[in-house]
């Protein structure tokens, strides 16, 4: 018996995997903290040897942001934006140093962020449907709070006072960041951006003239709300179904960045006073945690944990002198050497896989050893540590069932020592604060 053509079984088409769908407008905001590195100098009028050269400036502080833009999904892996965002910062860096020995004095408040804006573009590669990596570049403004300094001669003679106007500069930024995607509408990140202000120039009310290149790295963590299906419906993430236990032990491990902001005064052999303050430094810094969560309802988890963070700042060093009055002083910038932090989290179930949290805590923070010189008074500050209360919040995802990742932001209010005099030294005190970001991958180990 023979079969006609029509009689034949139809194997069916097999469907395409389902790919998320990023081709969106959104609107978000974050925060975390910025930190400014460049040099000054300062000219006299009609050209002549510096008045004032100070290298190696850093401060820092939290910084805010709000930024809006849109994705287009062009490829089934690739995505590609615009954006625009706006930066507030609490940068305020200040010194001073006094002499009644030397018979001078002079003060400062270091050029810092104010606030700024930028718009640029992202490309980035999905490398699940619902995780995107990107890199970005634009074109930044920033408003930058400016010199204000002041030389005097105590007893008279040479002196000056500069009060400089606020200023924008203009430059590039680049950076890098991951996104992931909550849900069609809702999605988190966290970013790095450099800014390149370049060389900017003002000329005092008497004439002289500031040189000062700066540059600005900002870090942030934020969440987005994404507008809709600009681009279409979007369909099922591909990402096979997850069943995380989030009752259980961990332990984990991460990387990312510090900042530390000291107010510090001290007086040495009791003929030279001197104040800081947000004149800290920044660093690489890596994280080893352990922990225990526990699921107390279909949405909640509360947990306990304990960490230990190390860093290095690099060498890095901040130098001032004043040309012809002898005036100088070096120091190593403050940075953490390493800390613990024991605390407790409570988290919100955004999905099944996705934690979003708050945690506190309490802390020890050992800073780097800082070595000095200030006019000729030579020194090493005395290692301590310090302790205070931590706050901070983040985002944690299962990627297996035993393997999640973290972003979190963390700060820390560090308690005044007064305790630290050594060498020359007659008194010190320092205290302050540290705002700290990791990513972190951790273990969920089996439950028994």
């Amino acid at each position: 018996m023979q079969s006609s053509a029509a009689d034949l079984p139809v194997k069916a088409r097999p469907l395409a995997a389902p790919v998320a769908n990023w081709t969106q407008f959104y609107i978000g905001a974050g925060l975390g903290f910025d930190f400014a590195t460049g040099r000054s100098n300062l000219t006299p009028v009609g050209g002549g040897p510096d008045l004032f050269n100070l290298d190696g400036l850093q401060g820092a502080d939290l910084g805010l942001s709000a930024f809006a833009g849109f994705d287009v999904q062009v490829a089934p892996r690739v995505v590609v934006g615009g954006f625009v965002d706006y930066d507030w910062s609490r940068q305020r860096t200040t010194a001073s140093a006094t002499s009644t020995f030397f018979g001078q004095s002079l003060s400062a408040a270091l050029p810092s962020l104010d606030q700024g804006w930028t718009i640029g573009g992202r490309a980035g590669f999905l490398v699940t449907p619902d995780i995107l990596l990107y890199g970005l570049a634009g074109y930044s403004e920033m408003r930058i709070n400016n010199w204000n300094l002041n030389y005097l001669i105590l007893g008279g003679g040479p002196s000056f006072t500069v009060q400089e106007s606020a200023l924008t500069s203009h430059g590039y930024t680049v950076g890098a960041g991951a996104e992931y995607r909550l849900a069609n509408n809702v999605s988190l990140r966290s970013e790095y951006r450099y800014v390149a202000l370049g060389r900017n120039t003002t000329v005092d009310p008497l004439g002289a003239v500031w040189t000062t290149d700066l540059s600005e790295h900002v870090v942030r963590i934020g969440a987005a709300y994404r507008f809709g299906q600009f681009g279409g419906p979007a369909t099922a993430s591909a990402t096979p179904a997850l069943t995380p236990t989030w009752t259980g032990v961990y332990v984990g491990a991460g990387i990312g960045g510090d900042v530390i902001t000291p107010h510090v005064a001290g007086s040495f052999a009791g003929v030279l006073d001197f104040n800081a303050s947000g004149l800290g430094g920044a660093d690489v810094g890596g994280t080893f945690t352990i922990g225990y969560d526990r699921q107390i309802a279909p949405r909640w988890v509360v947990g306990a944990f304990g960490l230990i963070d190390a860093g290095t700042n690099g060498g890095a060093k901040v130098t001032a002198s004043a040309g012809g009055a002898g005036v100088a002083i070096s120091s190593d910038l403050a940075a953490v050497k390493w800390g613990w932090t024991v605390g407790g989290r409570v988290g919100y179930l955004v999905a099944p896989e996705t934690l979003v949290y708050l945690l506190g805590g309490y802390s020890g923070t050992t800073a780097q050893s800082i070595s000095y010189d200030f006019l000729g008074f030579p020194g090493t500050a005395p290692t301590r540590e310090y302790h205070g209360a931590t706050f901070g919040g983040g985002f944690e995802r299962f990627f297996t069932d035993s393997i999640s990742a973290r972003a979190e932001y963390r700060v820390t209010h560090l308690g005044a020592r007064d305790d630290l005099a050594s060498d020359f030294m007659t008194s010190l005190s320092a205290g302050g604060t540290v705002h700290t970001l990791r990513g972190v991958l951790a273990y969920h180990l089996p439950t028994p």
